[in-house]
């Protein structure tokens, strides 16, 4: 039979954890908000909350906080708090969060940037442009990206547009912002295929014949056999005519960055969290002179009571918050001087579970704390998760997109009148410390469209 003396422990134990749950939720679910969505579920708890007053906040820098000496008691609950965290699924990352983090991989002016930005909250549920340039051309003037007033200017808008177009097109997923889902298949395909100029006339020339099984008839004028055409066919079915399903979400808000970067005139970077991108939060102070006089035992205390403290744990929920962001965002770029230096080519493999172990953190909680959440940087804004890349090609300090960063500025600078084979840009790169396998630097060259030295000299 357990003593007195260890069941009221128990007890008291018990109590603690059943009390500890609902700060540990609210604090689980601040954590994981990006600033956007914060806003968002602030005002909500507001609206249910008269004793919660929600403010805008003053844009100041926010620096790393020195952390209290933890007692035993609030060691155990932090343990408790991260097996909470533990449990919890990512945030999946968004379409605008891809395009932001192949933005800052390319070198194009700020106006084509501000261009393909725009072009992505044009996007159909599929992913397409389904609107004409004239449509959109109206809808930029009309949001203030435009303002052509002579027929010269206009015309140079449609230009910019039309190479920001392109250039949306030549980003991952590979056929976002076709006119059409036939584009859409077609800027899938890989202009160094063999069969490239056969499977573009089946998608341009053929469709209606193929919908009809008239498949002799198609095989003979294209000159192919029956199982060359089968293989073919099956080809097409693996692209994606809506390339942006399940991407495109049409309420999806600006980005707002929580992390800013900035070089320091005296040298090196300040890390800080920005606070004007959330509201801060206060407790009506009215509200509490009143549960305050109105004695302890009152109606009225009974129920402003319980909105006060309500009020007080999302105020320490949200502190909570920033000092973990916080902390993550100084440590991370102390791990990503380089890339702040010399941009993505100088990023450095580093791994989630590291920095968390380095901060003594769950895993789970430096998740969720970089989760929706984006950096102001010098090289652009970026999502934090981005910065978390394992190594690659064969060495830890290199990153994928690093390589294929290195890769494309090599193509970028060649002379189109001597272009450069795989085996002579492979031995480039290692002469600048980048080494990979010679089928990586064709994978890398197919994503970032770049043609066959052979083709490369013909179109020079």
């Amino acid at each position: 039979m357990a003593s007195p003396s260890h069941a009221l422990r128990q007890e008291f134990a018990t109590k603690q954890q059943m009390l500890l749950l609902p700060q540990m939720l609210q604090s689980l679910e601040l954590l994981g908000l990006p600033s956007t969505e914060l806003e968002s579920w602030l005002d909500a708890q507001a609206e249910s909350n008269e004793a919660l007053l929600v403010r805008p906040a003053e844009n100041s820098p926010f620096a790393e906080p020195a952390l209290p000496r933890s007692s035993a008691a609030s060691r155990a609950a932090t343990q408790r708090h991260d097996g909470w965290l533990e449990e919890q699924p990512g945030r999946a990352a968004s379409l605008a969060e891809r395009i932001e983090v192949e933005l800052s991989m390319l070198e194009v002016s700020a106006r084509r940037a501000a261009w393909m930005r725009w072009l992505v909250g044009q996007l159909d549920s599929s992913g397409l442009l389904s609107l004409t340039d004239e449509e959109l051309l109206a809808r930029a003037h009309s949001e203030g990206l435009t303002r052509a007033r002579t027929v010269a200017e206009r015309e140079r808008e449609l230009g910019e547009m039309a190479v920001a177009i392109a250039t949306l097109q030549q980003l991952e997923p590979r056929g976002l912002g076709a006119r059409s889902s036939i584009e859409a298949l077609l800027l899938q395909l890989d202009p160094t295929d063999p069969d490239y100029t056969l499977l573009a006339r089946l998608l341009e020339d053929f469709l209606s014949e193929i919908a009809k099984n008239r498949l002799p008839q198609v095989a003979r004028a294209l000159g192919i056999d029956l199982e060359h055409l089968g293989r073919l066919l099956a080809h097409l079915r693996a692209l994606d005519p809506a390339p942006g399903r399940g991407l495109v979400d049409e309420t999806t808000p600006a980005i707002r960055p929580e992390v800013v970067v900035e070089r320091r005139p005296e040298g090196g970077f300040e890390v800080r969290v920005e606070g004007g991108a959330w509201p801060s939060v206060e407790i009506d102070p009215e509200l509490e002179r009143m549960a305050q006089e109105s004695g302890r035992g009152s109606p009225l205390a009974r129920y402003l009571r319980p909105k006060i403290e309500s009020a007080r744990s999302i105020q320490g929920a949200l502190a909570q918050r920033q000092r973990t962001l916080a902390r993550v965002a100084v440590a991370l770029f102390a791990h990503q001087t380089r890339f702040l230096e010399e941009g993505a080519r100088a990023l450095v493999a580093l791994r989630m579970g590291d920095l968390a172990e380095e901060l003594g953190l769950a895993l789970s909680t430096v998740s969720r704390a970089i989760s929706g959440k984006h950096a102001q940087t010098p090289w652009g804004i970026l999502p934090l998760r981005w910065f978390f890349q394992a190594g690659a090609g064969g060495e830890e300090a290199q990153t994928r997109d690093g390589l294929r960063d290195a890769v494309r500025a090599l193509f970028e600078n060649e002379d189109p009148a001597r272009p450069l084979s795989d085996d002579e840009a492979l031995e480039r790169l290692r002469e600048n410390g980048f080494a990979l396998a010679r089928r990586t630097l064709a994978k890398y060259r197919a994503e970032l469209g770049i043609k066959s030295s052979y083709l490369r000299r013909r179109h020079a």
